[in-house]
């Protein structure tokens, strides 16, 4: 296959060839510029016979969308992802980011699992359908293909915009998005994690008030900088509440082989213990139940007044990251940050508190049913469990402003695991198996042809 030449989406290397494409058009975001992809989703589709239509406020921030009108009566479904990455240097990298590379089965490169490596198998399975439509074997149902703009940073275009601006291009039944977590060599056989909601954040500023003063003076009173290290040590040392009815007791069962420790992870008062005690000893799993538990606090900037190295500043302050349930207010965030501080001396405030809400679809129904078919179909004994997913995705937008719409997050994987890849997400070294792109590609043709029959 030659690196440069995208090959007809009946290929077996069609998803192949067209990430490896999509992770040498640089999207890094910031700044954010998707033309380079849209050019190739372009030709791609040009290739296979698909119309499409670009749509933004801007060139550089435009959103492709395809739409497969299905011949009626039957349900419509949505393919969303977007086309921006986060930035990357390549001095850590064993492969250039931006070089696509093929090497020892897998596509290497920035994006290769956040997310162009579902944008490639969506794109793939729509040319696909695309093909039987042409020769006259439509769906009952419209199946939707949009490719977005700027979901890591929020800031411009992408699908809030589609959705606030052209909700006509995006309006349908289901939506399925990036997200779920793939355990393929689980105990009990493969166990798949459905993404039917997410935690929602807020973003929160805390300051702490001092005395201002020389640097060569050690014990000068009130430094504004140690006090901040009081707040951090005991966000870090905290542990919230976790409440009734908030624990994902399936995903325990299914995962946690320790009896006792199963059933002390699924009480509230002993969760957290629980939690920390799982860490010791699976780590990974740890990191995936544990955010589901309740709200969390991670410190994540630290700033002062001031950068001189002989100066105490008169204040410091940390931006810390929080992430709520469904239904947990700001005001949650408050009570629960004064438990964590309740001990620190430091003149310590919360400036600000800006609440992104939780959000969740229906865990089950027409779409979670064709999911598991169609993932049995192409991973015999596949089990799948519904849950929140601890980050954001586009698929609160889907929420918010189509409301009547189900959205999910999920993408199979097979060679490799969450725990697998997760590591490589947002870091060095971004690969997914050639195997793993081959089995997403025939999923998401089979689920899109089951959803509009």
């Amino acid at each position: 296959m030659h690196p440069d030449r995208l090959p007809p989406a009946d290929h077996p290397d069609a998803v192949v060839g067209l990430l490896a494409r999509l992770v040498r058009a640089d999207t890094s975001n910031p700044p954010g510029d998707v033309r380079p992809a849209l050019a190739v989703l372009e030709e791609f589709f040009a290739a296979n016979g698909v119309e499409y239509a670009v749509a933004g406020e801007a060139p550089e921030v435009g959103n492709l969308v395809a739409r497969l009108p299905g011949s009626g009566g039957g349900s419509s479904l949505l393919l969303l992802g977007h086309l921006d990455v986060v930035p990357a240097s390549a001095d850590a990298w064993t492969e250039p980011p931006f070089s696509g590379r093929v090497r020892d089965g897998f596509v290497w490169g920035r994006g290769t699992l956040d997310m162009k490596h579902q944008l490639a198998s969506q794109a793939v399975a729509f040319a696909r359908l695309a093909r039987r439509v042409a020769a006259g074997s439509p769906g009952r149902g419209d199946l939707v293909f949009a490719a977005t703009a700027d979901e890591e940073t929020g800031v411009r275009c992408g699908a809030r915009w589609l959705l606030t601006e052209r909700p006509d291009l995006l309006r349908t039944d289901f939506a399925l998005n990036e997200g779920g977590w793939s355990m393929p060599h689980a105990p009990g056989g493969p166990l798949y994690i459905l993404h039917v909601g997410e935690k929602g954040y807020a973003n929160t500023r805390l300051r702490v008030a001092g005395h201002a003063g020389h640097g060569s003076m050690p014990r000068h009173r009130d430094n504004a900088v140690s006090g901040l290290a009081e707040v951090l040590a005991a966000l870090d040392e905290y542990e919230p509440e976790v409440r009734e009815g908030s624990i994902p007791d399936e995903l325990i069962d299914l995962t946690v082989q320790d009896a006792d420790l199963r059933e002390r992870l699924k009480d509230p008062p002993t969760a957290q213990a629980a939690a920390r005690e799982l860490a010791a000893t699976e780590e990974r799993l740890a990191a995936i139940i544990e955010p589901l538990l309740g709200l969390t606090f991670v410190p994540t900037v630290v700033r002062t007044e001031g950068d001189a190295v002989n100066v105490i500043p008169p204040a410091a302050e940390v931006l810390v990251d929080c992430r709520v349930l469904p239904g947990q207010t700001a005001d949650d965030v408050r009570r629960e940050l004064g438990r964590a501080l309740e001990g620190v001396e430091a003149d310590w405030s919360v400036l600000s508190c800006t609440l992104t809400p939780g959000n969740r679809s229906a865990p089950s129904g027409e779409l979670r049913d064709a999911i598991e078919s169609s993932l049995r179909e192409v991973v015999p004994g596949a089990r799948v469990v519904a849950e929140l997913g601890s980050w954001f995705t586009d698929s609160a937008h889907v929420r918010a402003l189509l409301p009547a719409a189900v959205a999910y997050g999920f993408c199979p994987f097979i060679r490799e695991s969450f725990a697998d890849v997760a590591p490589r997400l947002h870091g060095c070294d971004e690969r997914i198996a050639v195997e793993d792109l081959r089995l997403q590609a025939e999923f998401f043709e089979r689920l899109a042809a089951r959803v509009t029959a």
